[in-house]
């Protein structure tokens, strides 16, 4: 499933190189504390979630970790 990124996320994204070709792998912070790791970002504007996350709003959202290449 793919979840839009506000414009707030893609500018920070920006900021940090590709992780590969047109995407970047981040860890998502929930505001519940919970933490969903090594989802993929496409073009620093989707996340493109497992079906499991189909329910997940931006608006429950309190961080992204760009996962760097040795975080592999």
């Amino acid at each position: 499933m793919k979840l839009k990124l506000n414009n707030y996320w893609t500018e920070k994204l920006l900021k940090y190189p590709e992780t590969g070709m047109g995407y970047q792998k981040v860890d998502i912070i929930l505001k519940s504390g919970r933490t969903i790791r090594n989802i993929v970002v496409l073009n620093a504007e989707y996340l493109d979630l497992p079906d499991q996350y189909k329910d997940l709003k931006m608006e429950e959202v309190k961080n992204l970790i760009i996962r760097t290449n040795k975080d592999r």
